[in-house]
């Protein structure tokens, strides 16, 4: 492709041979204006730039990686059991109970939802009774069911797993583990719900427990993995890099620079997330005395051309050095919102230098 400077020149001696042939030749020297649009280095922005913090890419870029702290928690006796109140301390045959208690796993702050291809959540429980839920001495056998549910307690379950006394122990002191895993979409949180049911033991003195009204079950459960096809990301405000662009004006030869008068960027745009934003551009190099700075708002649509105008002075502190490069962030707007995200989307920028240039 011919250089700037070559295709100027070649306007210049265009004219000057039309001036010329002219059938009245004037006898002022004419200032004619030429428009010169110029390709430059265009850039993209990768949807990384987009993800919060403990948000990023698998190995392969083909999902995002979701880092999610784990949780515990525990409940009572007390509250399990309603059937215990005023028996604490005491030997007593086994009261029966059934309840369920919870916590939540929260996605990081500004993802408000996930399309999950693979999750995974290793759940411990330890028992700090006196004695086994499970297995009650002189009773039935009972069950501990863990499961993942979406959104609350009584969302769509995830995943769940029964334990069942028949086939498992759960005496004082030891651990319960269990793996779950889920996919398909899940929102900003996912609850850890633990449903024990335990029969009453036998009326035999030699089956009686010890009640603690204080003492807990304690639950551990800790996100192994979370890989997510999308996610719905809150973005307003969110500051992107626009990367490196060299800017190839060095063979522009001073008398060039001279003879030109305006100009702009055309930055041809497409936005796959449609959101506007305020895009501060700086162009500086090694020979550049003060960079430029320019400022450009970006429309929230999918394609869009936005035009950012330079002054004289602004052109001539950089046209015709060499090691030019342009620079720059963005800011998504306020009213931006949720959008979804998926791997491999790119935002592009294609950039145009566009010359007005006074001849004669």
């Amino acid at each position: 492709m011919p250089s700037l400077r070559t295709l100027l020149w070649r306007s210049v001696l265009l004219l000057a041979v039309g001036i010329m042939s002219a059938c009245d030749i004037p006898t002022d020297t004419p200032k004619l204006e030429q428009q010169w649009v110029v390709p430059l280095t265009g850039t993209s922005i990768e949807v990384v730039e987009f993800l919060p913090d403990f948000v990023g890419l698998n190995e392969d870029s083909s999902a995002f990686t979701v880092q999610v702290d784990p949780i515990q928690f525990r409940e009572t006796l007390e509250t399990l059991c309603p059937a215990c109140a005023g028996l604490d301390g005491l030997t007593v045959p086994k009261p029966s109970f059934q309840d369920s208690f919870f916590e939540s796993v929260g996605l990081p702050e500004d993802v408000e939802a996930a399309q999950v291809q693979e999750g995974r959540v290793t759940v411990v429980a330890r028992n700090g009774f006196q004695f086994d839920p499970l297995r009650p001495p002189g009773g039935d056998r009972g069950t501990v069911t863990l499961a993942l549910r979406d959104g609350g307690e009584s969302g769509p379950i995830l995943d769940e797993v029964s334990i069942d006394g028949n086939d498992t122990s759960f005496g004082p002191g030891t651990t319960l583990s269990r793996e779950l895993e889920y996919s398909g979409p899940v929102t900003s949180a996912i609850f850890v719900t633990v449903n024990v049911n335990s029969p009453a033991g036998g009326p035999e003195p030699g089956n009686w427990v010890r009640i603690g009204l204080a003492d807990e079950v304690e639950v551990t459960a800790t996100p192994e993995a979370l890989e997510a096809e999308s996610a719905d990301i809150a973005v307003a405000g969110e500051v992107f890099g626009l990367g490196i662009t060299e800017l190839d004006v060095g063979d522009i030869s001073k008398d060039m620079v001279d003879k030109i008068v305006s100009g702009s960027f055309q930055l041809e745009i497409v936005n796959p997330w449609a959101v506007g934003a305020v895009v501060s551009l700086t162009i500086d190099g090694p020979t550049v005395t003060t960079p430029v700075v320019l400022i450009a708002s970006v429309p929230a649509s999918p394609i869009s051309t936005v035009d950012v105008e330079f002054s004289q002075a602004e052109l001539q502190a950089f046209l015709g050095e060499d090691g030019v490069i342009m620079t720059g962030q963005g800011t998504v707007d306020q009213g931006a919102g949720v959008v979804t995200l998926s791997p491999g989307q790119t935002m592009t920028i294609d950039t145009k230098l566009d010359l007005v240039l006074r001849i004669g």
